[in-house]
C-alpha cells in the first residue's frame, strides 16, 4: 500500500476485500488506493463508467476522495476571480451613477476623499459578491433535499452492499443530481463506506465524521470574507491617518501665514479639508464594514443549519435503507456452536436419563 489517508494523513489503513477501498482506522473515513485513482484519471473526475467500462454501461458517480474531487472546489467554496470582476463593474457603475448627483453628501464622501473611498468601495463589493455567490449556492443546494434521490422505481427500497453499484449509476443518471452539493458527496461517500464495510452502525459513525468535517469547510470558506470585514476598516484606518497628515501640514502653513488674512484662511480650508478626509473615511469604513459583517454571519448560520438539514435527511432517507447482509463465516461459526452445545445438552439428557 502507498501513501497515507488523504483526509487526516495518517498511514494506519486497510484494504477491503476487493484490495481497491482502503479506510482509516484514525478517523475512520474511506477512500480509493492510489492505484485506482491513478487508473481512472483518464476518466470523467465525477462521473466514470461502471464496471470494466464496457461501451454502453450507465455511468455512475465516483464515491470517496478520488483525485477530481481534489482538483474540484470544496462544496462551501465560491470563485473569487469571477466574484472581484463582477465588483469591479460594480464598483464602475457605482461610481458612474454618482456623477448625476455631484453636489450630495454621498458624492462627496465617495469622489472627493481621496483614493481611500475607491478602494473601500471595491473591496465591499467583492465582499457582497462572494457571500451573494454563496447565498445562491446555498438556495441551489436546499432543493437537492426535497426529493428522495434514493428513491427506486421497480427494486427493493433497501440497499444492501451489493446494491451500492446500481445505486451509484441510478444517481449518476439523475441529470438534476449535482455531485459536487453537500449531499450528493454525503450519500456517495456513505454508500461507498457501506460497500466496504458492510455495517450500518460503520456508516452511521461515519456519517458523523463527515458532518463535522462539512462544518470545518464551511468555516474556512469565509476565510477570504474575514480577511475583507478586517481589510475596509484598516483602509479607514490609513484615510484617517493621511487626512490627519495634511491637516497636521496645513496647520504648520497657518502658523507661517498668520500675518496675513488671506494666507491663513487658505491655510484653514487645507486644515478642515485634511480633517475631513480623516473622519470621512473613518465613517466610510465602519459602516461598509457592518454591511459585510451583518450578512457574513447571518448567512454562516444559514449553512450550519443547513447542514443539520442534510444530517437528517441522511438518517431518514439513507440509513434507514439501508440493510446489513449476514456475514456467512460467521453464522456458520454460530451455527456450529449451536449444534455442539444441542449435542452436549442431548448427551447430559442421556447421562441423567440413563
Amino acid at each position: 500500500m502507498t501513501g497515507g489517508c488523504p483526509h487526516c494523513g495518517g498511514g494506519n489503513l486497510e484494504l477491503d476485500a476487493a484490495g481497491e477501498v482502503q479506510r482509516c482506522r484514525t478517523c475512520g473515513r474511506s477512500s480509493l488506493r492510489v492505484a485506482t485513482i491513478d487508473s481512472r484519471e483518464a476518466r470523467p473526475a465525477s462521473v466514470v463508467s461502471n464496471g470494466g467500462g464496457a461501451p454502453g454501461d450507465a455511468p455512475r458517480i465516483e464515491g470517496s476522495a478520488t483525485a477530481g474531487s481534489r482538483r474540484a472546489a470544496a462544496p462551501a467554496e465560491v470563485a473569487a476571480l469571477p466574484a472581484a470582476a463582477l465588483a469591479m463593474v460594480a464598483t464602475l457603475l457605482f461610481y458612474g451613477g454618482l456623477r448625476f448627483v455631484p453636489q450630495t453628501r454621498v458624492a462627496e464622501l465617495f469622489v472627493e476623499r481621496g483614493w481611500v473611498p475607491y478602494a473601500i468601495s471595491f473591496v465591499s463589493a467583492w465582499a457582497l459578491a462572494l457571500l451573494a455567490a454563496k447565498r445562491l449556492r446555498l438556495v441551489r443546494e436546499r432543493r437537492l433535499l426535497e426529493r428522495d434521490w434514493l428513491a427506486r422505481s421497480g427494486r427493493s427500497p433497501s440497499i444492501e452492499p451489493d446494491d451500492v453499484e446500481a445505486t451509484l449509476v441510478d444517481l449518476g443518471q439523475q441529470r438534476l443530481f449535482d455531485a459536487q452539493a453537500f449531499l450528493a458527496r454525503r450519500l456517495v461517500r456513505a454508500l461507498r463506506h457501506f460497500e466496504a464495510r458492510r455495517r450500518v452502525v460503520e456508516v452511521v459513525e461515519f456519517l458523523a465524521v463527515e458532518s463535522r468535517a462539512d462544518e470545518s469547510r464551511i468555516d474556512a470558506s469565509y476565510g477570504l470574507i474575514r480577511v475583507f470585514i478586517w481589510a475596509v476598516p484598516t483602509l479607514g484606518f490609513i484615510g484617517t491617518v493621511i487626512g490627519i497628515g495634511a491637516a497636521v501640514s496645513g496647520f504648520s502653513t497657518t502658523l507661517e501665514s498668520a500675518s496675513s488674512i488671506e494666507g491663513m484662511r487658505g491655510s484653514i480650508e487645507a486644515v478642515t479639508g485634511g480633517l475631513g478626509v480623516a473622519f470621512d473615511t473613518t465613517l466610510l469604513a465602519l459602516v461598509m464594514s457592518i454591511l459585510i459583517m451583518f450578512p457574513s454571519s447571518a448567512l454562516q448560520r444559514l449553512e450550519e443549519s443547513f447542514l443539520g438539514d442534510v444530517d437528517d435527511y441522511c438518517a431518514e432517507r439513507l440509513v434507514r435503507r439501508l440493510a446489513e447482509v449476514p456475514d456467512e463465516d460467521r453464522s456458520e461459526a454460530e451455527l456450529a456452536s449451536l449444534a455442539e452445545r444441542l449435542v452436549t445438552a442431548l448427551r447430559n439428557h442421556d447421562v441423567r436419563g440413563a
